[in-house]
């Protein structure tokens, strides 16, 4: 006997399902992604999964008998097939064979083949979404009368996916995440046979009268979901192979390392050293050590020795930033050091020198003179009250300009490492003879320096006021040759007495033993003619004139516009687009990738999502027209939500990078805040509806109150903040960015109110007017998750937030028009606005 159900129940249960396995995707691909190919490519994540998602939309809404299918029958039609999908894209995504830099500097066919493999690539991921997208599309036009209630369950389910982000990074690690997402997308087709076999199934559910097909279907759905389940398992056991341009192989004797939240750690022996790669390029090494000579012998010719000759005095305490495996910290040992402060912020390094590579190693994490941590370093000097000797900011060198080149959707924690604020914190903590370090590798040093002349430049804006007299008395600049491809390596050091005679000498007896060393710049000794030695000793109006005229970007950087590696401004790569000097790989490389991802995005969302409707036009529902009355003012409305929201989501994940130490823990704390803030938003909006026509106004002018105080007072805040444990920081960002979520639920739900009343009073063919807002919504969800990026490089966090609250102001204004329909309160949550 079928018992008599409510379908919206098991609707809501899906929807839940469907936003956590949403979510854990995505946020394991951008982790895969950016160590299979580089880490400016996990935005591309992003939009594909909102691709995916959008056009399912446009799917349903040009097909009735999708839209008509009981939700039970979806379910197992859909989900088994699409976990099918995803391990298919799986297995495309780890063993695809890719070199991504050449499709900006092959010859002949060679670009174009590889941006076939990286649209191959990518449309193999994004099937698994647009399954996803399928069910949820599907729901919201079956459901769209209980608008609030969907959205509710489908954020909850995204905002779990959030939660259990980092731990399950730390654990199973990304590919896992992916895998066992997939297997529970696929038993979610079960679910209905189950349920029918109990007498459990929703009304919906009508009893098949033919009883073999029945047992048929249901045999071949549980079928497929155990061959996901097998499929799964044999998935696991690939290797994901790097982009060629890398420098681990999938075949390399990895001895140590794993996942983690910063990014993937990978040791491999090398005689007596161990090569580490970060997300599968060189980024640091690990070398034997005994504290004996015999094994320090290697600092005698090398630059690290530079910052102990230019001070005075014996036995200096340092701290050191970005410690990785370590070489620093045996050079400060070898040098004399009395005691040595090392973070570093990956915790799988830290693990790897405390386990397997500890012995090797020497066990220098246990030295009594050494304090090795895991954490960030901004974090780490704010909550320090001490006074260091030297402040050595690591160079990434290798990882730097390869990897962390130019930013993605979420900028690298390290860029908060060279802001102005940052080099203002390490100068307030030197001991009164104490020197700021920075070390660089330079392509292009000796004509058309990138890095090192930013830092300058960022230097002497940090330090205007806090040094002694003139900045040229507080700098030395030293370089050292003979690096290949990387060019040179800068060593910069700040100064907070100045720098005199007695130490330019030290400090040049010690270049005589560094092979291709030199002195660029020492106070009173040594000053080499070029554009270098002018930002440090050039009147503020000369480095002013230098600046403005430089043929990159090399303008101080600050923590509203941390993108230290962004060297070519937008304008420049689209009027210059092949840029005549190739001699720098990170050039102008992210940059091109921004814009050529953001056309495709346009390209694909515009035939997936547009060119149906358009197609279809006249395929009318019979009794129904599909024109939407007011459809003009209906697409400027959700594409206002689509960008809007992504320009205030994005920008803050961002910026809450530097308080919370890390990206993906950004990611998860602040995502998860929105979401579930969206989600209680969508869910109790509708009691804003006796407000009438007033309430879109004033949440919006609540919005842009709240968003303003927070512009205002993220910076003392920050600071104050960031020497708080970090669960006290991260519940204060859930109780900053609560507010904020909890206002922007209130907008699309409104927005769908409206479709719905609109359709019912003008005779049109309601589910395929909200399919078809939905899909504008995706859409722009698309272009704004790239193009919040390019926004956010080019001007800053604050103007992408003053720019997200234009749109939805400017939403407000068009659901006060006299065509549209009074909304009823409730703005499509992050779901399938932001990373949905």
């Amino acid at each position: 006997m079928n018992r008599e159900r409510n379908p919206l129940g098991f609707r809501l249960v899906t929807a839940f399902i469907a936003g956590f396995v949403g979510l854990t995707l995505e946020i394991a691909y951008t982790r895969v992604i950016s160590f299979k190919l580089f880490y400016y490519y996990t935005y591309f994540v992003i939009g594909l999964a909102l691709l995916g998602l959008g056009a399912a939309s446009a799917v349903t809404s040009l097909s009735p008998r999708l839209r008509s299918m009981s939700t039970m029958r979806l379910v197992q039609w859909i989900a088994p097939p699409s976990a099918i999908a995803g391990l298919v894209g799986y297995a495309v995504v780890a063993r695809m064979p890719t070199r991504t830099g050449l499709i900006w500097t092959g010859t002949g066919t060679v670009p174009l083949g590889q941006l076939l493999r990286l649209i191959v690539l990518s449309v193999s991921l994004t099937a698994v979404f647009f399954g996803v997208g399928l069910l949820l599309a599907t729901l919201i036009v079956a459901e769209v009368r209980h608008v609030r209630r969907l959205y509710f369950w489908d954020l909850t389910g995204a905002a779990l996916g959030c939660l259990v982000a980092v731990p399950l990074q730390a654990t199973v690690g990304p590919p896992t995440m992916i895998l066992g997402s997939i297997v529970v997308f696929g038993a979610l087709g079960a679910v209905p046979t189950v349920l029918e076999r109990t007498g459990r199934a929703p009304s919906e559910a009508k009893p098949d009268r033919d009883g073999s097909r029945t047992r048929t279907r249901d045999l071949a759905t549980l079928g497929t979901v155990v061959v996901v389940v097998l499929g799964a398992v044999l998935a696991g056991q690939l290797k994901i192979r790097t982009d060629d341009s890398k420098t681990i192989r999938d075949t390399d004797p990895i001895e140590a390392g794993g996942w983690g939240p910063v990014f993937r750690v990978d040791a491999v022996p090398f005689g007596d050293v161990y090569l580490v790669s970060h997300d599968g390029l060189l980024g640091s090494s690990v070398y034997r050590y005994d504290g004996t000579r015999a094994t320090t012998a290697r600092f005698d010719i090398d630059a690290r020795q530079i910052p102990f000759a230019a001070l005075s005095g014996e036995g200096p305490r340092v701290l050191i930033i970005g410690a990785a495996g370590g070489n620093e910290v045996m050079a400060s040992l070898t040098y004399g050091a009395s005691q040595v402060d090392a973070v570093e912020l990956n915790p799988v390094t830290v693990d790897m020198l405390n386990g397997p590579l500890a012995e090797f190693s020497g066990n220098f994490v246990d030295d009594p003179r050494v304090n090795y941590v895991q954490g960030d370093g901004r974090t780490f000097l704010a909550r320090s009250d001490e006074k260091y000797d030297i402040v050595w900011f690591v160079a990434p060198d290798s990882y730097a300009a390869s990897n962390s080149a130019t930013s993605g959707a979420f900028v690298l924690s390290e860029s908060y490492l060279y802001t102005q604020e940052m080099i203002e914190e390490a100068y307030d903590h030197l001991s009164e003879r104490g020197l700021v370090v920075a070390q660089f590798g330079d392509v292009q040093l000796d004509n058309r320096s990138t890095r090192t002349a930013r830092y300058l430049v960022t230097a002497r804006a940090a330090l205007d006021g806090r040094s002694q007299g003139p900045f040229g008395e507080h700098v030395g600049l030293v370089t050292e040759g003979g690096f290949g491809p990387f060019g040179s390596i800068s060593t910069i050091m700040l100064s907070r007495p100045s720098l005199d005679a007695a130490a330019a000498e030290r400090v040049e007896a010690g270049l005589g033993s560094i092979d291709k060393a030199e002195a660029q710049y020492l106070p009173g000794a040594v000053r080499k003619e070029g554009t270098l030695s002018d930002l440090i000793d050039g009147s503020d109006e000369q480095v002013d004139d230098i600046v403005d005229g430089y043929p990159y970007e090399i303008s101080a950087i600050n923590d509203t516009r941390p993108f230290f590696w962004h060297f070519t401004s937008f304008g420049t790569v689209v009027s210059d687009w092949d840029l005549a000097d190739r001699g720098d790989p990170e050039i102008a490389v992210g940059e091109r990738l921004l814009i050529v991802l953001l056309l495709i995005a346009v390209s694909i969302a515009a035939i997936l999502l547009f060119v149906p409707f358009l197609l279809t036009r006249r395929r009318n529902t019979p009794g129904l027209s599909t024109r939407l009355p007011g459809r003009a003012q209906f697409f400027v409305y959700f594409t206002a939500l689509g960008l809007g929201f992504m320009l205030i989501e994005i920008s803050m994940i961002q910026r809450f990078a530097l308080l919370l130490g890390f990206p993906t823990l950004s990611l998860s704390v602040s995502l998860f805040t929105l979401l579930i803030a969206t989600a209680v938003g969508a869910r109790v909006s509708g009691v804003l509806t006796r407000l009438g026509r007033a309430a879109l106004p004033a949440v919006t002018a609540t919005l842009i109150v709240l968003t303003v105080a927070y512009i205002l007072a993220a910076d003392p805040i920050t600071d104050a903040a960031l020497s708080w444990p970090q669960s006290a920081r991260m519940l204060l960002v859930v109780i900053m960015l609560f507010p904020v979520g909890l206002l922007l639920g209130v907008f699309l739900p409104a927005g769908m109110d409206a479709v719905v009343a609109a359709t019912e009073s003008a005779g049109t063919d309601r589910d395929r007017s909200v399919a078809w807002c939905w899909a504008v919504n995706g859409f722009f969800s698309v272009v704004g998750a790239s193009l919040t990026t390019v926004v956010s490089m080019e001007f800053g966090f604050n103007v992408a937030l003053i720019a997200g609250l234009v749109l939805y102001a400017v939403a407000a204004g068009i659901g006060q028009s006299p065509r549209s329909a009074s909304p009823s309160l409730t703005r499509m949550p992050v779901r399938s606005t932001a990373l949905r």
